[in-house]
């Protein structure tokens, strides 16, 4: 062999190992990405433990070998657009979730799965069966082996993009979600919530549901002496835990109800609420 042939061998060999490590840096960068949106993409929990909660999904997730980091995608992100998904939920505390999924019609998500399939397979093809493709005292197999390389890249490159655009998007949205949640708008949706759920304002739902006149108005009065019997510590300390003086005000500032100040012959009026209608949908 002389020195030039033996100077191509030895290139061709350099080439080899470069594409392998090229190939084999793009799974790793794959498996990374897989992970950063399965110990990001949902979470959930109380305001004390929803830190905590996301901490031990990310541990967890960061354990996983790449055949289980693909499956789990392949179920807990992909979603079927047809199928309705179910969040786990707690109504027993205050509670606080949020995902992130893509979604498409079934042809799609079988697609990427079968997609992400196959570059697992590819993946340990390359690290477990590479070696008998590596004869590098053949020009010929080296050869080869570079358009096996190549190729190999090329059927893994979608894959590669679907996943950095979609923890993009992720991230984009989590972006969004963190201003909305900072702005003065989340803050007074916040406590509309709160407000809609205290036991003062179920106390007041339950009594006109059970108690009121044939036109569907409740007395203000009467709900309020049921109030005091049940509630009284609530109502003796109205300002303090709702932060208004008069229940009337608690009730048109829940949004839950209609008010309504009826007039009387002497001059004076009642008040009267019953629960909002719900608006009529547009067609």
């Amino acid at each position: 062999m002389d020195d030039q042939t033996q100077s191509h061998l030895e290139s061709t060999k350099a080439e080899v190992l470069r594409r392998v490590g090229r190939n084999l840096l793009l799974f790793q960068q794959i498996e990374a990405l897989l992970k950063f949106l399965l110990a990001n993409h949902a979470g959930d929990g109380t305001l004390e433990n929803f830190q905590s909660r996301h901490k031990k999904r990310a541990e967890l997730v960061n354990k996983q070998m790449l055949g289980n980091l693909v499956d789990k995608y392949g179920t807990d992100v992909l979603q079927d657009a047809g199928v309705e998904t179910l969040d786990e939920e707690n109504p027993d505390v205050p509670w606080m979730s949020f995902s992130f999924r893509v979604s498409g019609n079934a042809e799609f998500v079988e697609s990427m799965r079968s997609d992400l399939k196959l570059m697992t397979d590819e993946r340990n093809e390359l690290v477990h069966h590479f070696l008998p493709r590596w004869q590098p005292e053949s020009a010929d197999k080296l050869g080869e082996a570079l358009l096996y390389l190549d190729a190999q890249r090329e059927k893994v490159l979608p894959m590669h993009k679907h996943l950095r655009d979609t923890a993009n998007r992720m991230q984009s949205t989590r972006q969004l979600l963190h201003n909305f949640i900072s702005s003065e708008e989340y803050q007074r949706q916040d406590e509309l919530m709160w407000l809609q759920a205290s036991p003062l304002v179920e106390l007041f739902r339950e009594v006109t549901s059970r108690i009121h006149r044939t036109d569907g108005w409740t007395y203000l009065s009467h709900a309020g002496k049921l109030a005091n019997q049940n509630l009284p510590d609530d109502i003796r300390n109205l300002k303090e835990r709702y932060g208004f003086n008069t229940l009337k005000k608690l009730l048109i500032a829940c949004e839950i109800f209609d008010v309504y100040d009826e007039p009387l012959t002497n001059g004076a009026f009642r008040t009267l609420y019953r629960v909002r209608p719900p608006e009529p949908q547009q067609p």
